[in-house]
This record gives structure tokens, C-alpha cells and sequence, in this order.
């Protein structure tokens, strides 16, 4: 089990990150790159397992002193970061949960960050958007602890989410993230369908049919979420069948762990599309239908 809430940050560890975000030899300053021991596969995962523990050190790190994040404990022992006074803040809500495995909080994927920095694999750009947008963020650690992901999400929803003041929440839910999002949905339909404005699901778990949810679950998901599934079409464009439900999106990439911060845009707009006012007709508009109804019927009577 990985233990980066109780360790210092390693300082043998032979990679350092550089000031553009990437791994780098501490000696030589070449590019990480894994090592694959055939005839030693303890120490290969040894190895492995330490890579995670140092870029979950070196992340937290970033949470606290550059995001100015604070960690919140949980009860079943596992805890979360999120923005100081979340509770208060009337704004917008952005949540972030992850995949299944041994990411941590701020991470999609720990070995991205190893091949492509920090900007690729961690949760780092959705900070400064947030930060941007004045917007408060709670990123779940659905990894931490001892019970399921789904226990996890239901906590966090419980004991922090329910309990704000924001007038808009998102959720962008990665792999099995958008599972446990679901779960939650099933659980307590009427309040998640209540505060949370829009979803953005990225290469998802989650089934609308083989998850308990309802009619009415479907058809909340169908207009309030999006889901980007991988693909080889550009970023955006329409895929799947009509069988999947909601509207379904090219990630613009087949790397599901690339998948966050390839859409990362796209689930921007989409999310404030789903909070901008929708435009009333103006009285020329209505004006000009009526007299093109009128128009229309006239050219009937007259036929």
C-alpha cells in the first residue's frame, strides 16, 4: 500500500522533477525511463512502486504550497484536498475523481507524469483553470484508504459536497470514477440531480443500463453529462450508437490515460455551456414567425 500521506519526500530517490514539470536524472539529466528486470520482477515493482511514492510526494507537495489546497481527513481514513473554505465559497464546485489503482489526489496518472511531465499526467492544469475561474475544487482520493471507491465518493459527497454552498457543481470522472460517480447517482438521485449542473465523463466505466439507475437517473444523465470515449476520430467529434444514451464525444486520443488532459478544453465548454442562460426570442423574431405563419396560410388560402 502506498503510504505518501506518512512519508518525507524521498531525497535518494535518483530523478528530481524540473522546472518545466519532467523527470529528470538527478546526475545526467536524461528523460525517466522504466526498467524492466526479466529475471528480478520484485525488484522491478520495488522500483515502481517507489517512482509512484516520489511523484505522489512531489504532487501533494504542489497541492499545498503552489494550489494553497488543504488536506481534509475522513472518517473511514482516508482524506481528500481541497480548496479553504470550501464549504462557504458561493461559487462554482469543481470535484475531480480518478481512476481505479494507485493514483492519488492531483493524480490521472503517474506514469504519464514519469514519460510526459507533470502537465500530461496530473490534475495540475484543471487546478489553474479552476484558479482561473475562481472556481473551488475538491479532489477526491478514492485510492487512499481502505474501503471500496464507491464508499470513497459517497463520503466526500456526504461530508463536503451536500454541505456547500456552491451554486454549480461539476464532476469530471475518469475510469472508474465515473462508475463510483453513478453509484452515487443511483444512491441519492434526487440531491445529486439538485446541485451537480454538468458531468464530463473521460473513457468511463459507468453502464446507464447495468447500473440501477432508473428512467429518471438515464434520462438527468442524458442531459447533464458528456462522455469523451477513445477513439481515432479528431477530438470531439460524434461517435458511438444510439444504444449508448447520452451524447458520446471523440477524446481525440486511444491512451485512456491520456484522456483527461487531452479533452480538458472541451470539458470547459461543455460545462459552461450548461451554465449559460439560455437566449429568450426576441419580439422581431416572434414578430417574424407569426407574420411567416401568416404569410404561409395566406399562400394556402390562396392555392
Amino acid at each position: 500500500m502506498l503510504e505518501a500521506s506518512q512519508s518525507p519526500i524521498q531525497s535518494d530517490f535518483p530523478y528530481s522533477f524540473s522546472e518545466d514539470g519532467h523527470l529528470r536524472h538527478r546526475e545526467t539529466s536524461e528523460p525517466y525511463r522504466f526498467s524492466f528486470k526479466l529475471h528480478d520482477a520484485r525488484e522491478t515493482e520495488r522500483e515502481h512502486r517507489s517512482l509512484c511514492l516520489y511523484i505522489t510526494q512531489h504532487v501533494y507537495g504542489l497541492l499545498e504550497r503552489k494550489f494553497r489546497l488543504i488536506r481534509e481527513n475522513l472518517e473511514d481514513g482516508s482524506f481528500v484536498f481541497m480548496s479553504p473554505g470550501v464549504l462557504e465559497h458561493p461559487g462554482s464546485l469543481l470535484v475531480l475523481i480518478q481512476d481505479w489503482g494507485t493514483v492519488r489526489s492531483g493524480v490521472w496518472s503517474w506514469k504519464l507524469v514519469a514519460h510526459g511531465g507533470l502537465e500530461r499526467g496530473s490534475q495540475i492544469p484543471y487546478l489553474r483553470w479552476a484558479s482561473l475561474e475562481s472556481c473551488a475544487v475538491i479532489l477526491t482520493n478514492p485510492n487512499e484508504g481502505m474501503r471500496t471507491q464507491e464508499h470513497h465518493v459517497r463520503l466526500v459527497w456526504e461530508c463536503l459536497v451536500s454541505q456547500s454552498s456552491a451554486e454549480h457543481v461539476f464532476v469530471v470522472a475518469h475510469g472508474y470514477g465515473g462508475l463510483a460517480f453513478v453509484d452515487l447517482l443511483c444512491r441519492q438521485l434526487e440531491e445529486v440531480q439538485r446541485r451537480v449542473k454538468a458531468v464530463a465523463f473521460l473513457d468511463s466505466s459507468h453502464s446507464l443500463w447495468h447500473q440501477p439507475l432508473g428512467n429518471a437517473g438515464r434520462d438527468w444523465l442524458k442531459s447533464h453529462s458528456r462522455t469523451w470515449i477513445l477513439s481515432t476520430k479528431p477530438l470531439n467529434r460524434s461517435v458511438g450508437s444510439l444504444k449508448a444514451g447520452c451524447t458520446q464525444m471523440s477524446a481525440g486520443t486511444q491512451c485512456h490515460d491520456s484522456a483527461p488532459t487531452v479533452c480538458m478544453e472541451s470539458v470547459f465548454r461543455f460545462f459552461a455551456k450548461m451554465i449559460k442562460p439560455k437566449a429568450e426570442p426576441t419580439p422581431f423574431e416572434i414578430i417574424t414567425r407569426s407574420k411567416s405563419r401568416a404569410n404561409e396560410q395566406n399562400n394556402n388560402a390562396d392555392h
